[in-house]
């Protein structure tokens, strides 16, 4: 495990994996999520990216469960755990963070880095909407598996911290771009490994009612009024899967009893719409 993922030295296998650009990205923003700079950016993301995501929705974000996160939040890191529709589920969810809860928040969000980490595009969106806090990235390619290694290495280290740290992961990896909102894609086990090492709070959550699209979310909310809905569970009880051993069905049960819960939360959406 990484004791500190932004002091200490990126492993030799991991920039051996990496290319030339990759390992730039990665560094830079190692260095970005290092305080005092991570102090800076998540200021910015409070004034700034929390008005902009609030000014895209206009407002409309429809959550429940929220006492779940109030009451999480001075006990421990919290991971939340999500289903993926959009590019903009855990900006939503930031966003009520930054508005409702005091104190430092240390947010840190992994990306696939096919995007984010091998492209100037995606290095600039990191840095001018997330504020440096879609880190670490994930390849899931065969060429950079001491790369991944390392990243759930560091979200185990970031989880394992007090409060104040937060941590938001889709464990289907990609956008689900089927129609139908309720429907999940299959989901990777090294979520489960994350949470079985780190022991976090861990939150589920549903979001749904958003676009990929910036204009199409903007006529949404600001022409169709539209909101955002977003449904937090309550704390996943896993006593008996953390009595288990390191091993990869352990991690699938895991997330098989989380992604569990954000379907039962999807469900209620889907009865308070009267759909289905």
């Amino acid at each position: 495990m990484t004791p500190d993922p932004f002091t200490s030295p990126l492993p030799e296998a991991v920039r051996t994996t990496l290319a030339p650009k990759e390992r730039l990205h990665v560094e830079v923003a190692r260095f970005m999520n290092r305080e005092p700079m991570k102090a800076f950016w998540t200021l910015g993301q409070r004034l700034y990216g929390a008005s902009l995501v609030n000014l895209v929705m206009r407002g409309r974000i429809a959550d429940t469960g929220w006492h779940h996160v109030e009451d999480a939040w001075t006990k421990g890191a919290i991971l939340f755990v999500a289903n993926h529709r959009t590019y903009f589920d855990m900006f939503v969810v930031s966003t009520l963070l930054h508005r409702r809860l005091p104190g430092r928040k240390r947010l840190y969000f992994p990306v696939l880095g096919q995007f984010y980490y091998q492209t100037l595009r995606g290095m600039a969106l990191n840095q001018l909407f997330a504020m440096w806090s879609m880190f670490p990235p994930l390849f899931a390619l065969p060429t950079h598996a001491a790369s991944d290694a390392y990243a759930l290495d560091v979200l185990t280290a970031l989880c394992a911290r007090g409060p104040g740290h937060v941590i938001g992961i889709h464990p289907e990896g990609a956008r689900n771009l089927d129609e139908d909102e309720y429907s999940f894609l299959r989901c990777q086990p090294g979520t489960g490994r994350i949470i079985h090492a780190a022991r976090p709070i861990v939150i589920p959550v549903y979001v749904a009612g958003m676009h990929s699209s910036v204009p199409v979310q903007l006529r949404r909310a600001w022409r169709e009024g539209k909101s955002a809905r977003v449904r937090f569970g309550a704390p996943v009880d896993l006593t008996e899967e953390y009595a288990l051993p390191a091993k990869g069905s352990t991690y699938k049960r895991i997330v098989d009893a989380v992604m569990g819960q954000v379907r039962t939360l999807a469900e209620e959406d889907r009865a308070m719409r009267g759909e289905g």
